[in-house]
């Protein structure tokens, strides 16, 4: 019952700021015509001033509906796009796993092979197996 009760109130606080602020932009119409008058700058300054308290009054009571909005299209992104974020997740996970393994099978070679350790080593970046006089990698291309 209370929810209910803070929805009202910031309903009805958002109707005031509907009400104000259409009365500010009326009153900038009609007070800001007459330049001659005295009453210009006060009707000025109150009409900025009705007129933000008009909008701070719209801001405050529609907050809560704007907030219900930006989750339902957050969800409906989410929803959207479920399966393209599931695929970009298995795929970067297969990659991970797949340079893991060639880098431990690397390390792993190279601990053992120490009579091919001057004919070949690995790459830096990826850790595939190259010439050990290359300056570049022939499967990535980074320098060595």
């Amino acid at each position: 019952m209370s929810k209910l009760r803070h929805l009202i109130f910031f309903k009805i606080i958002g109707i005031i700021g509907i009400i104000v602020a259409i009365v500010g932009f009326v009153l900038i119409f009609i007070g800001f015509g007459d330049f001659q008058s005295n009453n210009f700058m006060i009707g000025g300054i109150m009409t900025a001033f009705g007129l933000f308290i008009g909008i701070t009054c719209l801001m405050i009571g529609f907050r809560p509906a704007i907030s219900k909005m930006a989750i339902k299209t957050a969800k409906h992104i989410q929803e959207e796009n479920k399966q393209d974020l599931t695929d970009i997740t298995t795929t970067r996970a297969e990659i991970s796993s797949d340079a893991i393994k060639t880098i431990t099978k690397s390390i792993k070679d190279g601990l053992s092979d120490n009579e091919n350790s001057n004919t070949i080593k690995y790459c830096k970046e990826c850790g595939a197996q190259i010439e050990a006089d290359s300056k570049f990698c022939s499967y990535c291309g980074k320098e060595q």
